[in-house]
């Protein structure tokens, strides 16, 4: 088991509840008596760093303070606070330790402040603080908001940082390690300007970033590795049917890689929808593909939606809604919005991700519009759907119902509804037949303006 480290040189941003119930512990343990804070999370989200910040209080509050089970102070006098990283980590040593621990702090109030990494088995030292007696107040710890994301940069960085470096740091979501590794990379590459505002001077992900993403991937067992190649080749968001039809599996045999994925903080997931926790972790894994392994698994993809969707057109004989069936639009094939739509997630003129090589040439690729393709016309608001809103907004248009369209993209209705609801908002729309309508507008207009169908990776629809 890990001994904590010492706190970090910039102040601690998004974690204020655990911080205020850290400080709550320590002013009140020696009224309230003993009691535990446990920290969980994936790698990266600040673990240790929260309980460097509890020992800076505890200090500061004059507590003796533990870091580890296996320190033997001379005396203890007042508060004790035992800070213990990594608790599953730990085996039948530590146990007693802990018990020699309690032992010598007979009668004094404990404070137990612990972390562990989400999704591992329950270790000696787990089960046996598990059976405290000590009030617990657990705490889960997930992304910083954009907010408290930019503060911490801004500290980083010296500069509050604009453009391409601004889009940078939203593009981690929120993911603290993953955030101050790629800032502190970029500068040891002399790579960021700074004077009333930071900026970014080059192009690409430095290696400090590629080499933490690959490292996190290195942890994950083979068979979820080979999980999280295939899909950064199909897009941000896990399509299961399409997934499972490229790896040649079951759905139940897709779950534990999927569950290991998610652990290991390189996907995430929201309700049934499951993608890459940000599109800087899905670039890395993706420029680790070979170029030709890209364009067959494509391939396959496209087999697999022409056979799922062109199905689904040809045989659903249903309206859209009241106004009748949807037509099909001239010259468009029933597919759903292609893999590139994840591009539309960072602009287009933004080059940190290291486009060079084949990498630019697959960009140039994706982009590229369809042959005879004339001026597309905007959907407000159509850039900000998901790729699995893009495919259910398509199907919704071809007729099916919630519960046809669950079925193909392994959903449950409920969620279907949920996102059709977030389709409408982002449209400013209220209905399943305005949805028909305003796709059809565009397309009548598309064709008006001499395009022959929808460019193939544009994310406007069908």
């Amino acid at each position: 088991m890990n001994t904590v480290l010492e706190a970090g040189t910039h102040p601690l941003h998004g974690r204020s509840e655990e911080v205020s119930t850290l400080c709550h512990a320590l002013r009140s343990a020696h009224q309230a008596g003993s009691l535990r804070v446990s920290l969980e999370g994936g790698p990266g989200t600040g673990k240790s760093r929260l309980l460097a910040e509890a020992a800076t209080l505890a200090e500061s509050a004059g507590a003796t303070v533990l870091r580890g089970l296996h320190e033997d102070p001379v005396t203890y006098d007042g508060t004790v606070v035992v800070l213990l990283d990594d608790t599953h980590c730990s085996d039948e040593a530590d146990v007693k330790a802990l018990a020699r621990v309690r032992l010598k702090a007979a009668g004094l109030p404990i404070v137990w402040c612990t972390s562990r990494r989400w999704g591992r088995p329950n270790s000696p030292l787990d089960i046996a603080l598990g059976s405290l007696a000590e009030p617990h107040r657990p705490f889960r710890l997930g992304p910083l908001d954009e907010h408290a994301a930019q503060r911490m940069a801004h500290d980083i960085l010296g500069a509050e940082p604009e453009g391409e470096l601004a889009r940078a740091v939203s593009s981690v979501a929120g993911h603290p390690q993953a955030l101050r590794v790629l800032l502190e990379g970029f500068m040891d590459e002399g790579r960021v300007e700074t004077g009333a505002r930071a900026r970014l001077t080059g192009a690409g992900l430095p290696e400090k970033f590629t080499g933490l993403v690959r490292r996190y991937l290195q942890d994950c067992s083979p068979s979820c590795t080979h999980l999280l190649l295939v899909a950064s080749v199909l897009g941000t968001h896990l399509i299961f049917g399409e997934l499972t039809d490229v790896l040649g599996l079951k759905p139940s045999q897709l779950l534990p890689d999927l569950q290991e994925a998610v652990l290991s903080g390189l996907l995430s997931r929201d309700r049934d929808d499951v993608r890459f926790s940000n599109t800087l972790f899905r670039q890395v894994i993706l420029d680790s593909v070979p170029a030709s392994a890209r364009a067959a698994i494509r391939q396959q993809a496209d087999e697999y939606r022409a056979r799922q969707f062109g199905a689904s057109l040809e045989g659903s004989g249903r309206g859209a809604g009241p106004d009748g069936p949807a037509a099909p639009v001239a010259g468009r094939t029933a597919r759903p919005a292609p893999y590139a739509s994840t591009a539309g997630l960072l602009p287009r003129a933004t080059a940190f991700p290291g486009e060079v090589g084949t990498r630019a040439a697959d960009r140039d690729a994706r982009h590229a519009p369809s042959e005879g393709a004339g001026a597309v016309p905007p959907i407000p608001g159509w850039d900000h759907l998901t790729e699995k809103q893009v495919l259910i907004a398509q199907l919704t248009v071809q007729g099916l119902t919630n519960k046809e369209i669950a079925g193909r993209l392994y959903l449950s209705p409920h969620t279907v509804n949920y996102h059709l609801r977030k389709i409408f908002q982002a449209l400013s729309i209220r209905s399943r037949t305005d949805l028909v309508r305003l796709t059809h507008s565009a397309a009548r207009e598309h064709a008006g303006a001499g395009g022959t169908g929808w460019p193939r990776e544009s994310r406007l629809p069908f």
